[in-house]
């Protein structure tokens, strides 16, 4: 960018921070970066688009590194003007303000340019930011050019609540383990509302008064101090051990395995395994992630499914409770209604997905199809096992899945990974289908339906709902179900 003729000698630039899980316990090898880029509110659209490109080159600089990198322009009136980015990329949409300033503020690491003007205001002030800051100025005990002023934390309204609890529900639909404490921080607060102790100025209070607790103020220790206080009061023991388990397994520190070096991040954790009472066997477990396959994948998603509808049902309630009307944009409410109906909603012949970054391999070596006819004991229809097809394997486990048609477990198993080019497959129980029309069913799935594909963006989340160009499944001289012929079925 050329050098700029900027008011008062100025730079473009006002400072670079990091936040989020930065410099904290929650920072593992795996972590992503955000990193802000505040500029002064002077910049034209040109000046701002060079700027947006240089970040778009250091994001992909970066990632040809192995690191993911993403950069926010923010320009320092933007929170006094409750200006927000939209929900097609990593920002917050326009359903936050106080409560990503909130997060800014305590977990904000410097790495070039001003200090954070709010960190010096007491928090009794807070009620008075300008005039506080402005006496500050008037006193010549601070020099405006030498400070980053974002403004106060302001009172917290409902609507805003809802909207950003919106926001970290439509986070959840993709990385649930990642978005479960930011979600039940976010009810905590609601649970507190309409006075509720944000967690930046808790922790800016405990530092003035010398109060280092949560192992030295950590960001992310604090933000489980205050979610694990709200679940004990209302008694929900079960989302707090699902929460401390999402907080372990992002860690990443896997204490049942043998380190040369301890670091204070296992220290910690290690800490806060032994007050929750966590046995060796829960560790491995945990520690063995990488590795869990369908039946773990598949209670661990039931877990967070049941989670989040637990954290919508009480968003509900505090709608109904503060009648509320959503100061969100329509498009954005659109956003998040039209992808939550695209996770959970059933309909026929929908494919359920199972494994939202639960584990990165649920392949089996082994998958069996087996039929049973009309006439049996058990329902009629294809029942799918991980495993050979010996008589005694099979009779002792109970089936991964059932459906009635062939082509839609065989879907099934594809979307979810069970199913790859090395799985060995066997057909049972039925005259019709044998195994090579069933590996020319597998292959024209693998054909016709990649698995990696481009995440939709908000803009396709607004669209009428519509066919992708698909294959038609109806082998010839099959039924769906297996069958003698007939008209058949597709996905």
């Amino acid at each position: 960018m050329p050098p700029q003729e900027s008011p008062k000698g100025e730079l473009p630039i006002t400072g670079v921070y990091s936040m989020g899980s930065t410099s904290s316990v929650g920072q593992s090898c795996s972590s992503d970066l955000d990193i802000w880029v505040c500029h002064q509110s002077w910049l034209d659209n040109d000046e701002r688009q060079l700027l947006q490109r240089k970040c778009s080159l250091l994001e992909s600089w970066a990632a040809s590194l192995g690191v993911e990198v993403s950069f926010f322009l923010i320009d320092e009136n933007r929170f006094r003007h409750n200006e927000s980015g939209s929900l097609g990329g990593e920002d917050c949409g326009s359903t936050q303000h106080i409560l990503l300033l909130d997060e800014f503020y305590r977990t904000a690491v410097r790495l070039a340019g001003k200090r954070i003007l709010w960190n010096m205001v007491p928090c009794e002030e807070e009620e008075h930011y300008d005039d506080y800051v402005m006496s500050l100025y008037a006193q010549g005990v601070l020099t405006p050019n030498e400070w980053l002023d974002l403004g106060g934390l302001s009172s917290l309204s409902a609507e805003e609540y809802f909207g950003a609890s919106l926001w970290q529900l439509y986070k959840s639909i993709d990385s649930p383990y990642k978005a479960v404490l930011k979600t039940l921080l976010l009810e905590a607060y609601s649970w507190e509302y309409p006075t509720p102790r944000l967690l930046a100025k808790d922790i800016k209070q405990r530092l003035h008064d010398g109060e280092i607790v949560s192992f030295g103020l950590d960001a992310y220790c604090m933000m489980l101090e205050r979610v694990t206080e709200y679940l004990k009061a209302i008694d929900d023991t079960t989302r707090l051990d699902l929460v401390r388990r999402c907080f372990y397994l992002k860690v990443c520190e896997k204490l049942s395995r043998e380190r040369a070096c301890v670091g204070w991040r296992r220290e910690v954790v290690s800490q806060l395994v032994k007050e929750w009472g966590w046995d060796e066997a829960r560790l491995s477990m945990l520690d063995n992630r990488a590795n869990w396959k369908i039946d773990q994948v598949r209670e661990a998603h039931n877990e967070l499914l049941d989670a989040m509808m637990q954290s919508y049902r009480n968003l509900i309630r505090f709608a109904r409770r503060n009648n509320l009307s959503v100061s969100a944009s329509p498009q954005d409410i659109g956003v998040l209604t039209r992808k939550l109906y695209a996770a959970f909603e059933a309909l026929p012949g929908k494919v359920t997905l199972v494994n939202p970054q639960i584990s990165p391999d649920l392949s089996e070596p082994n998958l069996t199809f087996i039929y049973v006819p009309p006439g049996r004991a058990n329902r009629t229809g294809w029942y799918l096992y991980n495993r050979a097809p010996s008589m005694d394997s099979i009779i002792s486990h109970q089936p991964l899945e059932y459906n009635r048609y062939l082509n839609k477990l065989v879907a099934w198993a594809w979307f979810n990974g069970l199913l790859t080019s090395r799985t060995r497959l066997f057909i049972k129980g039925n005259e019709v289908v044998d195994l090579a029309k069933l590996q020319e069913m597998v292959a024209d799935v693998s054909h016709h339906f990649p698995l990696r594909l481009p995440a939709p963006n908000a803009e396709s989340a607004l669209q009428p709902v519509r066919n992708s160009p698909s294959g038609d499944y109806r082998q010839p001289g099959i039924r769906p179900d297996g069958g003698l012929p007939q008209s058949g079925g597709s996905f």
